[in-house]
């Protein structure tokens, strides 16, 4: 079992678990939220950060220990450690943010004082509109940078332009960082399409095998070990990387042939998107 993706510990796993693993403590897991901006998805308790979980991302509860939670996210079935105080019970959502940004306000005008601010994809609820702006549970959002949670976008490469000029973090899911494997993650969740964390996860279950070497559409993915980018086009990527400490647009052949020499790292696999997402960016 990959442990990235296996809801267990020394102190409890998952009842899902039962007659596949051995462990004295099995739990039912519990239905929580974040209820923080974003938080650091941690491989253990003040350890590393794996990946980032953002307002409103349903997670798996298990049990908490000396302020930590040990938790799994629903998503893309990541686990690892947070702050207790930085989830709650779920609620109901609504709505998501759309904008690389979006500030909170504490009554629905652009001068009112800002309480709070939201990175791409969260996940808020509200109903009431009044002069631009929808009333959620944290305060008042323009309309302009948010939608229904069901209408999906079509074209995760603008998605993913939406964070050009993000910077580069490892393991990061926001516009305030990124790294390459969380750009193609949160562009298909913005299109509805499940993703996985890590790179090499996302190669191994993403679109159909594409010869290497042939020519690039828009939304074909190119993977290297340990990298992963968007082709925009046959000639331009798309990708967050530790080169530029940013996410950019630049020439292909030239970030591959580069990539190539610094790192000793060749493509190892070019995938394209299949199905409905797949039909609509040919047209776009």
């Amino acid at each position: 079992m990959d442990p990235r993706l296996t809801p267990a510990n020394e102190i409890v796993a998952c009842s899902t678990l039962k007659g596949k693993i051995k462990h004295a403590n099995f739990v039912e897991a519990k239905n929580y939220q974040v209820n923080v901006p974003f938080v650091d998805l941690l491989g253990s308790p003040d350890g590393k950060r794996n990946r980032q979980l953002i307002y409103g991302s349903k997670v798996k509860y298990f049990s908490a220990a000396k302020g930590w939670a040990f938790i799994q996210n629903t998503y893309d079935n990541y686990v690892g450690y947070v702050p207790e105080s930085t989830i709650a019970s779920e609620t109901q959502k609504t709505h998501i943010v759309t904008a690389p940004l979006a500030h909170v306000f504490m009554e629905p005008n652009i001068k009112s004082k800002n309480i709070e601010i939201l990175p791409l994809a969260a996940r808020v609820s509200g109903e009431v509109i009044g002069n631009g702006f929808l009333e959620t549970e944290l305060g008042w959002i323009s309309v302009s940078q948010l939608k229904r949670k069901t209408e999906l976008s079509k074209d995760p490469i603008e998605v993913s332009k939406l964070l050009q000029n993000a910077p580069y973090l490892w393991g990061g899911n926001t516009t305030l960082g990124i790294d390459c494997s969380g750009l193609i993650q949160i562009s298909l969740l913005l299109c509805g399409i499940d993703c996985p964390g890590d790179s090499d996860q996302q190669m191994n279950t993403l679109g159909q095998d594409i010869d290497i070497g042939s020519p690039r559409k828009k939304g074909d993915i190119l993977f290297w070990k340990g990298h992963v980018a968007w082709a925009v086009n046959e000639r331009q990527i798309l990708h967050a990387n530790a080169y530029h400490m940013a996410t950019v647009i630049e020439e292909a052949n030239e970030a591959i042939e580069r990539i190539k020499k610094q790192d000793n790292n060749s493509i190892i696999a070019h995938k394209r998107l299949i199905g409905e997402l797949y039909l609509s960016l040919i047209h776009i």
